[in-house]
């Protein structure tokens, strides 16, 4: 039997070497945790910027400089609105 995955059941894989990477800020990080959540098994996710910003309890521009913050350490990559987790 299928069973739908609510959002308190999600879980993601996540890279140590981007946990522990001290050139990365902490916010950054969670956002990254966060999006491996949202995660398929392709490592490909897109959720809002607005969801993402409710998951962290933050606003948007914040989630914004987080994922540049990801891209300039090669963490994601973004193809319009789809993140690709590296």
């Amino acid at each position: 039997m299928y069973k739908k995955t609510t959002a308190s059941s999600r879980f993601g894989i996540v890279k140590h070497q981007v946990m522990t990477d001290p050139n990365l800020s902490v916010s950054a990080k969670a956002l990254y945790a966060v999006l491996c959540c949202y995660a398929n098994k392709n490592r490909l996710c897109w959720p809002s910027i607005s969801t993402l910003a409710d998951d962290l309890n933050s606003g948007q521009s914040s989630v914004k400089r987080w994922i540049k913050e990801l891209k300039s350490h090669n963490y994601i990559m973004r193809v319009g609105r789809k993140l690709t987790i590296i």
